[in-house]
């Protein structure tokens, strides 16, 4: 074995042996590397602290403006429900005075409503809405039982919180429903009521003319819900076949569990079927307190009935006794007999069967004819009264205009009707009521000239 130099080994040491970068380049390379990543992980960490603080303060500053928004409601609610108008009315702001003396109004219906009804002003916060200085918030109130919510709208002032008029632009994203032949136009806070409403809708419109037998389709139905209590339920009178339906939450309490009530659906239902009956009909009105006046109410009932199915509306039982014997076809078939002043002889011609042979349930008709009597004398119609009576209860008739108590007396409530023949052969129809005072009876109709007319008791009645 050789001897080795100092220097030789020296060599060694800076040899690369072919192999690339030099050891300590290596080792300078990746301690540089280890600090800028360091760096880099030190900057992060201090701008998520930042950001983490900026967000948290956010949510802070959020939730202290959540907060104290939620007072005021607590403070407003606690106002009404100890009836506080001082406090009440600190709650409340606006430009406008008519606005101000509303709420002065409306906290002593309040007031009121707490004497006459089981109210509960719970105050619970069932939904709530801010965006930048606007909040909108939807309170629980219990009636009766039954829950209901008010939607209250709010600015937030250099002192607070304070109720303000109805915001219309704080409703929610416009939305679109369209159907067949059919478009619903509403806010994001009416979705539930539109859902409810769409399928009597649908049901109504598309199937109207096939029950009627409209000699044209009918046009394709807007129903715009607006947040604006002034319009009710109307047509539009800008807009044809458009219908302005008021949000139930502009202005009102709604309630919670029923988004479609029935008394304002029995409202929408109505328009609608008017409008189907004039399309089908050619817009002809019939004479008040005429059979026809009945028939024709008779009819829109009946589609009201179909557009409130779901709920299980019976609409009219009259004109469903008919479609139960002839078929869907049987409300087109009155309505294209119908005459303004069409007396109940309609019924034959238009199902070519004589009026005492129809299957048809006469408990509505008798009950019109009844409750029309105290409505003709209080309007002084003595002729309309004595032609509802045969020629045999003309004195009847005549001890009853006599009578001062007959215009405000109830009509007797309709149990069941028996038609048949009385004991002179003539068809009668025997009307069994109940009256306001629990008792029941038997009123008399003989079938005059095609027509049912009030006539004396009978002893053929079967009972």
């Amino acid at each position: 074995m050789g001897i080795r130099l100092d220097w030789e080994i020296e060599a060694d040491h800076d040899t690369f042996n072919g192999l690339g970068e030099h050891p300590l380049a290596v080792q300078q390379r990746r301690a540089n590397y280890r600090r800028a990543l360091l760096a880099v992980i030190l900057v992060a960490g201090v701008v998520l602290a930042v950001a983490g603080a900026v967000a948290g303060r956010l949510w802070y500053v959020d939730h202290v403006i959540e907060e104290q928004l939620r007072e005021t409601v607590a403070a407003e609610v606690a106002a009404l429900r100890i009836g506080d108008i001082a406090a009440y009315l600190n709650v409340q702001r606006s430009g406008s005075g008519a606005w101000l003396l509303g709420q002065t109004d409306l906290f002593w219906a309040y007031q009121q409503l707490k004497l006459d009804r089981e109210v509960e002003l719970t105050g619970n916060v069932l939904a709530l809405t801010i965006e930048d200085n606007r909040g909108r918030v939807a309170v629980e109130e219990i009636i009766d039982g039954e829950r209901y919510q008010v939607l209250w709208f709010y600015w937030r002032y250099e002192d607070g919180w304070r109720h303000v008029p109805m915001d219309v632009t704080f409703w929610g994203g416009d939305s679109v429903y369209e159907g067949q032949n059919l478009t619903v136009s509403y806010g994001a806070l009416d979705e539930a009521l539109v859902e409810a409403l769409v399928p009597g809708l649908e049901r109504l419109w598309n199937g109207g003319c096939r029950w009627l037998a409209c000699v044209t389709a009918l046009p394709p139905l807007t129903v715009r819900v607006l947040p604006d209590p002034a319009v009710g339920v109307t047509w539009s009178p800008d807009e044809p076949d458009t219908l302005r339906i008021a949000s139930p939450l502009a202005g009102r309490r709604a309630r919670l569990d029923v988004p479609l009530e029935p008394e304002l659906a029995h409202e929408i239902g109505t328009l609608l079927a008017e409008r189907i009956i004039d399309h089908a009909w050619g817009g002809l009105n019939p004479v008040p307190q005429t059979d026809a006046d009945f028939l024709y109410g008779a009819v829109r009932d009946w589609l009201v009935g179909r557009f409130l199915a779901d709920g299980g509306a019976p609409g009219s039982t009259f004109v469903q006794s008919l479609v139960a014997a002839y078929g869907e076809s049987a409300p087109g078939t009155l309505v294209a007999a119908l005459q303004p002043a069409s007396t109940v002889a309609v019924l034959s011609e238009a199902f070519a069967t004589p009026l005492d042979a129809l299957p048809v349930d006469w408990r509505e008709f008798f009950q019109w004819r009844l409750a029309l009597e105290p409505f003709l004398i209080a309007q002084g119609n003595q002729d309309a009264l004595l032609a509802l009576y045969d020629d045999r209860a003309q004195h009847e008739a005549s001890v009853l205009l006599g009578d001062p108590g007959a215009a405000s007396r109830p009509a007797p409530t309709v149990l069941r009707v028996v038609v048949g023949a009385g004991s002179d052969g003539e068809s009668r129809a025997w009307a069994v009521v109940q009256y306001p005072d629990g008792s029941e009876g038997v009123i008399t109709f003989r079938l005059v000239d095609g027509v049912w007319l009030r006539s004396v008791p009978d002893a053929a009645f079967p009972g």
